[in-house]
């Protein structure tokens, strides 16, 4: 018998093990992508202006549906475009350090703004805030207002929480909405741990 309670004890402590390891290497991926992340946002972002003044399907944002705009980050000059646009909201994925345009400027101009700040590249906003966001976008249009859902580019974060919008308040299929969304903005693109959100068992956990 104290064989075996220690045998469990051995294996519970190899078990701890193996969870603070993963976490370490969690911990360490997470801010490697983030150093990363913060290098490229600049030259990223020019690359992004630059192909949206030289290519007219380049669009720096895209209506998804009649109160959803999908896109990237905007700059402050963009704000009175959006308000004349219908947008009474702004859901931000960004950092801080990407993020372009502040509160208290949308809330100038009569829009609200929801921060969700999530990490670019691979991965993905919690179960919670995702709640959040798509039900500030269905509260928005319900009341006749657009929310303009974004990121850096408008291709992996941001069209993660619209496509759990389509799948939780359209009823769409999740390969159906990605199909959907990318005919209105063919460069969207999403990393495993974002698609895995949007998943037929995860999608039922966002709405229960």
């Amino acid at each position: 018998m104290k064989i075996e309670e220690l045998d469990d004890v051995e294996h519970d402590r190899n078990d701890d093990g193996c969870r603070t390891t993963q976490i370490v290497k969690a911990d360490a991926k997470r801010a490697l992508v983030g150093a990363g992340a913060r290098i490229l946002f600049y030259p990223t972002l020019l690359y992004n202006v630059f192909r949206n003044k030289i290519q007219a399907e380049f669009r720096w944002w895209d209506e998804v549906d009649q109160f959803l705009l999908l896109g990237a980050v905007p700059f402050p000059k963009d704000v009175p475009r959006l308000k004349q646009l219908g947008v009474g909201g702004v859901i931000t994925l960004n950092e801080p350090y990407e993020t372009l345009v502040p509160s208290s400027l949308y809330h100038a101009h009569g829009i609200d703004h929801l921060v969700i700040p999530t990490r670019d590249y691979l991965f993905a906003p919690s179960f919670v805030d995702i709640r959040r966001a798509v039900d500030f976008i269905h509260s928005n249009s319900c009341a006749g207002k657009t929310t303009y859902v974004h990121c850096k580019a408008g291709r992996g974060r941001s069209t993660t929480i619209v496509l759990c919008y389509l799948v939780e308040y359209k009823h769409m299929a999740p390969a159906a909405a990605l199909e959907y969304v990318r005919c209105r903005r063919p460069r969207v693109l999403l990393a495993p741990s974002q698609w895995k959100l949007i998943s037929p068992s995860q999608s039922r956990s966002i709405s229960s």
